[in-house]
């Protein structure tokens, strides 16, 4: 928590991004970007924040969750991020319980608790979710993967996020800060 490139992002008025870990840890990144804005007299703009997330949607839940644990966005946590995050000792990051043990922190576990991945209604309903936990937030950015053995089921899901998700949370809206001298 209190993340330094965020305060600096906030103080030179930079574009804050936060990585994919777990909606209760990020919620923390937005007091660092305030923090830093401060100290130049900026106001920040969660408008600006852009969170990065694993999305996958598909036609329904079962088969997101298929498509994602089960091929390459899982590969690449399996294969990858959870060993370097294990190697820092960072996989707290990704848990929503401090108590769970590093063993419980699977690309399923991901699924479920901080990747956006279902049917278009699930994936509405998580963007939401996140979008509350962390206090609003400006841009979604989508974790790209290469699905070069199945290119139509990124397709596919990329067409669903855009037609069928996106109308739907446009909604969302955050609010802007008040100035820092107040």
């Amino acid at each position: 928590k209190g993340s330094d490139t965020l305060k600096l992002a906030g103080e030179k008025g930079y574009l804050p991004m936060s990585l994919n870990l777990n909606p209760a840890y990020v919620s923390s990144h937005w007091e660092s970007v305030e923090i830093g804005a401060a100290k130049s007299g900026r106001t920040p703009d969660r408008g600006q924040w852009r969170m990065v997330r694993e999305v996958f949607v598909a036609d329904t839940d079962e088969e997101a969750m298929k498509l994602s644990v089960g091929s390459h966005m899982g590969r690449m946590m399996r294969e990858y991020f959870l060993p370097l995050l294990a190697q820092f000792g960072f996989l707290e990051y990704l848990k929503v319980d401090p108590n769970a043990a590093d063993s419980d922190v699977t690309p399923e576990y991901c699924a479920k608790h901080n990747w956006i991945v279902g049917s278009p209604r699930t994936v509405v309903e998580k963007i939401e979710k996140i979008y509350d936990e962390v206090g609003g937030f400006g841009q979604l950015l989508v974790f790209g993967f290469d699905y070069l053995e199945n290119p139509k089921a990124w397709r596919h899901s990329l067409e669903l996020l855009s037609k069928e998700v996106l109308p739907k949370v446009q909604h969302l809206k955050p609010k802007m800060a008040k100035l820092a001298a107040e």
